[in-house]
């Protein structure tokens, strides 16, 4: 009996194993939608192979865009704001 957890503390740690399934908010998506292009942002300026977590990040982002019903130019130009590319007049627009 010594071994045995609380109820409430195996409850949530089923809670944490299956989180339960619900929409996010158009709030949430956006904070999310942010922090991946300050997370792309880090990558870009880090020196090294991150070629892996940039796709990966890159991917991220796109798909939250599309969540939010931003234009793939739009989010493209956000992305391009927070990575270390030369961005020319005209480009993006």
């Amino acid at each position: 009996m010594a071994n045995e957890l609380p109820e409430n503390i195996a409850q949530t740690l089923e809670r944490y194993r299956n989180p339960p399934n619900r929409l996010r908010s158009a709030q949430e998506i956006l904070a999310r939608y942010k922090l991946a292009l300050e997370t792309y942002k880090k990558i870009c300026f880090t020196s090294g192979d991150v070629r892996d977590q940039k796709i990966a990040t890159h991917a991220e982002i796109k798909m939250l865009g599309w969540v939010l019903g931003k234009p793939d130019k739009d989010v493209i130009r956000d992305i391009a704001a927070h990575s270390n590319r030369v961005i020319f007049p005209g480009q993006y627009q």
